[in-house]
């Protein structure tokens, strides 16, 4: 069964992130990298099928709505809200718990969460 884990990030880290220095960015993705390799162990010792994306920063998205017959484009994201998405993993796994046992590997659930969604139809 496929899954959507959506990568969540607090927004305070995002905000900090933001205020990084470009030396400053790559020295935090460079702490953060041995995490991240050790997901991705497990996930290849456990024979799953994970395709995922990092997405840019949320200051450069744009949320289209359709009003009246009226494109309107803004900023986005739109939602107030205390999480911004940051990533996605696409998995097949055998079954949700296998799939909340990725989640909690991921490292951005120490600091923000992950919403895992099964995909609609299977």
């Amino acid at each position: 069964m496929k899954y959507l884990l959506l990568l969540n990030n607090d927004v305070r880290d995002i905000e900090s992130w933001q205020k990084l220095s470009d030396d400053g960015k790559k020295a935090l993705r460079t702490n953060e990298i041995p995490k991240w390799n050790e997901l991705f162990g497990w996930i290849a010792e456990q024979g799953l099928e994970v395709e995922g994306l990092e997405l840019a920063d949320p200051a450069d998205a744009r949320v289209i709505r359709i009003r009246d017959g009226e494109a309107i484009v803004s900023d986005g994201p739109f939602a107030e809200t205390k999480e911004l998405l940051g990533g996605y993993f696409l998995a097949e796994c055998k079954d949700l718990d296998q799939a909340i046992e990725l989640a909690e590997r991921v490292p951005v659930a120490a600091k923000g969460s992950v919403e895992i969604r099964p995909l609609a139809g299977q």
